[in-house]
């Protein structure tokens, strides 16, 4: 069921990017970005990466138009000890977790339009330099419920490695307001359930919704 939900997109080949800035640590990027120039080391208690435009209006903005969470892969056969219904769940999982908390600091709406930010976001674990990627792209409607049942030990590695990539964006202008790349902090503690995964993805969330209601001023 969750296969059906999740359509498949196969990416031919890869868009050249532009590095960080020379403040960056060199890091062999995904490629979901096609200029990663602007990103900066974050700050204490910032995600890793991070650009804010400074002549952005954050306050002008009252609602979200999320893209379905993506998640990038190097080729089909690069997370071949994974289960795809893992892969699956786990991206389908953050976008709820996402969706969830939006709602409750900003309309969620599906058409751009005056006043509305455009994100979207991605869990990477490709590289630029890499032929072609393999998509998966999530469906809020597919999103399985909470549970105890343990997450595989391929599963958690590929948890540890990855990346979470996003921008964000004015959705009628395309103007660039934010970008970012973060990833789980070395000693961050391993997850032994689906629950355990989704109190993580919510954290996460909740961090960084909270972050952009504050620059909105649209709290709860």
């Amino acid at each position: 069921m969750i296969a059906a939900a999740l359509p498949l997109l196969f990416v031919a080949a890869c868009v050249k990017v532009r590095a960080p800035g020379p403040r960056v640590a060199l890091h062999e990027w995904s490629g979901v970005f096609d200029d990663y120039s602007r990103l900066q080391p974050g700050g204490t208690g910032d995600i890793a990466f991070v650009y804010r435009n400074p002549a952005a209006q954050w306050t002008t903005y009252d609602a979200v138009l999320l893209e379905p969470v993506t998640l990038w892969r190097s080729g089909r056969d690069s997370l071949a000890p994974i289960p795809e219904a893992d892969l699956l769940q786990l991206v389908t999982r953050f976008d709820g977790a996402i969706r969830h908390r939006l709602g409750t600091g900003f309309r969620l709406v599906d058409e751009p339009g005056r006043g509305v930010l455009r994100i979207r976001l991605a869990i990477t674990a490709a590289r630029e330099s890499d032929k072609g990627l393999d998509v998966l792209t999530a469906t809020p409607e597919g999103a399985p419920a909470g549970g105890d049942a343990h997450i595989g030990a391929e599963l958690m590695k590929f948890i540890d490695a990855a990346a979470i990539e996003g921008e964000v964006r004015d959705a009628v202008t395309d103007e660039l307001l934010a970008q970012g790349v973060d990833r789980r902090k070395p000693d961050a503690p391993h997850f032994t359930t689906w629950a355990d995964l989704d109190r993580a993805l919510a954290f996460w969330a909740d961090r960084v919704c909270t972050r952009l209601e504050k620059r909105t001023g649209h709290r709860p």
